[in-house]
């Protein structure tokens, strides 16, 4: 069951409109990565949740935890900013309730280095390829209740 589920790089809130559209109740909170273009006025215009945070510092996020982590094309952009992926990934450890989920979109090669962080914290990983002929690729990932 999720109830708390992050948009990591929300663009015009779309994946809170799925959710909305699906009936889903579930509170998003959606978040523009500073350096990338700001949309945050168009998301707060449709009534969402949504902040501007830079993916190189720690997200402030007490008391809450979330279910579900997702990014469409973050990692792309991550791979010209100052901190490394795995900073990202230590940080989404953080944030992410066990047993929770990561679902991360972008191209091969970020997907590929993306996947070999998560099970270095030791995540369940499996890359999805689309199917659409582009080189995009879904990484869903899950989160342990207890490390082995």
């Amino acid at each position: 069951m999720l109830r708390n589920v992050m948009d990591m790089n929300a663009h015009y809130g779309g994946l809170n409109t799925a959710f909305l559209d699906a009936k889903k109740s579930v509170w998003v909170m959606n978040v523009v990565p500073v350096g990338m273009r700001n949309t945050l006025p168009l998301i707060l215009d449709q009534g969402y949740a949504g902040v501007l945070h830079d993916w190189c510092e720690p997200f402030p996020t007490y008391p809450r935890t979330y279910d579900m982590l997702h990014a469409y094309g973050l990692l792309s952009h991550l791979s010209s900013e100052k901190c490394s992926m795995m900073d990202l990934f230590l940080e989404m450890d953080r944030i992410l309730r066990p047993e929770g989920w990561v679902v991360l979109c972008d191209n091969v090669g970020a997907i590929e280095m993306a996947r070999m962080h998560a099970t270095q914290i030791r995540w369940e990983a499996r890359v999805i390829d689309l199917q659409n002929g582009s080189d995009q690729r879904l990484l869903v990932c899950q989160k342990p209740f207890l490390r082995k």
